[in-house]
């Protein structure tokens, strides 16, 4: 009896401990200027990600914030160190965060590109923020990249805790970038592929894997490949990467569209797209001319919104090339300032 007695005292000075320790991390009183390692809840498991704050921090005071979700496949070490940074050094909390399934965050199927789930996850991921104390509530502002350039908009349409969001290089329209662009003969068998990838994985657990953005095969000059798979950006300098997906991505991708929800946005939007991601006047398209799906979103999209070209960017230099990227993060500064809720 007293061992049990003594086992019940044990158990209930961890769950103390752990309430309080949460409860001072609320309070940013263990958490210091620059990184800081956060853990935080999302659909039943647990999400890694690297909280940045300014230089200076006073936990005392309140700071405008920046939740960000990357682009496909990314872990929250690649662009979203770098912008970061850069946004805690304009006086920002920023939050870059493993999606459900990515690197440090829990999840069994990994590498899982679901827009649904990483959808569900941002929401979280603004909760989490919304029970720091040096947070302000009021200034809290939404940033997607690539991917999650469609998926953060499609967020704030009905997340008004949002202030105000931006988008950098995003992939706006996924349902244009497959029924648009793809005939029926060609989609058959993709969406063939991922049910029958499906069916596999629940009848044996075990999920198959494809190269989604055929990285294997593109030249190597391609500003893709020279950041995904070299030691740019690539599993050499992050581990934690892969760009490998689950076979099953192909049933939910192509169903996603921000555009069609653009008129109902109603949130302030800035969409940020490099100069070269726009083909020039009779210039035949490549996959990383995306700045178009930008533009459609934005021309859609409800006041007040804001369009920038970055000169000379391309999609992938805005994720990591300074000169690119300041003048992003400039024009994000200045437009997070004039919206609060």
């Amino acid at each position: 009896m007293k061992t049990l007695t003594f086992i019940k005292a044990v158990f209930l000075t961890i769950i103390l401990v752990s309430i309080l320790s949460a409860q001072m991390n609320n309070k940013g009183v263990n958490m210091k200027s620059g990184k800081n390692e956060v853990k935080f809840n999302s659909q039943g498991v647990q999400l890694a990600g690297h909280l940045y704050l300014p230089e200076n921090f006073d936990a005392n005071k309140k700071y405008p914030t920046v939740v960000f979700s990357g682009p496909f496949n990314q872990v929250k070490e690649q662009m979203g160190t770098v912008y970061g940074k850069k946004m805690a050094a304009k006086g920002y909390v920023f939050l870059s965060f493993d999606h459900l399934g990515y690197g440090d965050s829990e999840g069994e199927i990994r590498d899982n590109e679901n827009s649904y789930i990483k959808m569900e996850s941002i929401r979280d991921a603004i909760s989490f923020l919304g029970t720091l104390e040096f947070v302000d509530r009021t200034k809290l502002y939404g940033l997607g990249g690539c991917a999650s350039g469609g998926y953060m908009p499609l967020v704030a349409v009905t997340d008004k805790r949002l202030a105000a969001i931006a988008t950098v290089s995003g992939m706006m329209d996924n349902k244009a970038s497959y029924f648009s662009t793809m005939t029926k003969e060609q989609l058959i068998p993709l969406f063939e592929m991922a049910n029958a990838a499906r069916q596999k994985a629940y009848e044996t657990g075990e999920v198959e894997y494809y190269d989604a953005l055929n990285m294997a095969n593109t030249d190597h000059s391609n500003e893709g490949y020279d950041y995904y798979m070299t030691s740019r950006a690539g599993k050499e300098t992050y581990p934690n990467y892969s760009h490998l997906a689950p076979k099953m991505l192909m049933e939910n991708a192509p169903i996603t569209s921000a555009v069609d929800y653009a008129p109902y946005l109603y949130t302030p939007y800035l969409g940020i797209i490099g100069e070269k991601s726009l083909p020039k006047e009779g210039e035949t398209p490549i996959p990383l001319h995306t700045g178009p799906l930008t533009v459609n979103f934005f021309n859609a999209a409800s006041e007040p919104k804001e369009l920038y070209e970055v000169p000379g960017a391309t999609h992938v230099s805005l994720y990591d090339i300074d000169k690119d990227v300041d003048q992003a993060v400039n024009k994000m500064d200045e437009f997070f300032k004039k919206y609060k809720n």
